[in-house]
């Protein structure tokens, strides 16, 4: 009976992977995904975007700790919808946040839906970042009329989008803090190579980029049968048929992986932790991993969460 509950359970990332790959194929995409938006506007998911926010005010208060917010430049790799964290950044004071976004995502009412999800969270934001109750609430106020850029200027905040972190454009040394959230797992590695590249190019000497992410299968996400490191027992070639839409894509890189990326790109690390899922651990004793993660470590192959704040090196 278990057996058979389990594999009924694990059908369902599959047959998700399957819709999400016809959605891929349907001529439009984009414009039926706006619509959506349009029609239904953006769906809560409460628990989700509190747990964001709590780890944006942490990544937060890493950078204040590493520098002086007030007058810092901090950018950020993948923005998104809902730009939370950069929010998050401006409560806290920094002089200028820049947002960045492959493809234009962000508009005046993602926005508008991004400050209502600050509200709900009022208590943690206002007791972590020490913001009093009337600049929250006049943070969080949308002026009548008022367009997506007056907005964010208003906030301190630019969005520079389309935009390719490989290639920004921006001058040399004019940024304090390159950061992201859950992001860099969805970017293939040769592409994360050369945003850190960029980083070190465009971070002032002394300066810091902070990463945060998810190194869990996200499709345990939404199907709990299956452990958070199952997708490590696929070859390369199997695995990009889970990926046909390109919204499910996971480089599967390790925490190591990205240490070495940071320091070859000219970073020095100064904090970096790990999530290891014990569960995992247990499982690796007798679950078959492809060959291309074999000489890992158990604990890296287990670590579904990773942190990294580090420091570009002055020139010599």
């Amino acid at each position: 009976m278990i057996s058979v509950c389990y594999n009924r359970r694990l059908v369902r990332w599959q047959a998700k992977c399957v819709l999400d790959s016809l959605k891929a194929v349907l001529p439009f995409q984009e414009q039926l995904r706006r619509a959506k938006r349009a029609l239904f506007g953006f769906q809560p998911t409460p628990q989700q975007d509190r747990w964001t926010i709590e780890q944006g005010i942490d990544q937060v208060q890493s950078v204040q700790a590493a520098l002086d917010l007030s007058s810092s430049t901090v950018l950020e790799v993948g923005s998104g919808w809902q730009p939370l964290i950069p929010l998050l950044y401006s409560l806290a004071g920094a002089k200028q946040i820049m947002m960045t976004d492959l493809r234009r995502l962000l508009h005046v009412s993602s926005l508008g839906e991004a400050l209502e999800n600050l509200r709900a969270n009022a208590d943690i934001i206002r007791d972590r970042l020490r913001v009093d109750g009337e600049t929250f609430e006049q943070f969080l106020r949308l002026n009548p009329g008022e367009g997506l850029d007056e907005s964010l200027q208003r906030r301190r905040m630019r969005y520079l989008a389309p935009c390719d972190v490989r290639n920004t454009a921006l001058p040399s040394e004019s940024v304090d803090a390159v950061v992201s959230r859950a992001v860099l797992e969805h970017i293939p590695g040769d592409i994360i190579r050369g945003i850190f590249t960029e980083s070190a190019r465009i971070v002032r000497p002394g300066g810091i980029t902070c990463h945060i992410i998810d190194n869990s299968d996200h499709w345990q996400h939404t199907d709990k049968s299956i452990s958070r490191i199952n997708f490590l027992k696929y070859s390369d070639a199997m695995f990009r048929l889970t990926c046909i839409n390109g919204l499910n894509y996971q480089n599967r890189l390790r925490h190591s992986e990205y240490r070495q990326m940071l320091l070859s790109a000219g970073f020095e690390i100064e904090k970096e932790e790990r999530s290891v899922d014990r569960e995992a651990t247990q499982l690796l004793e007798h679950f078959p991993v492809a060959p291309r993660f074999q000489h890992f470590a158990k604990d890296d192959l287990a670590a579904v969460t990773s942190f990294f704040l580090a420091r570009r090196r002055a020139r010599t």
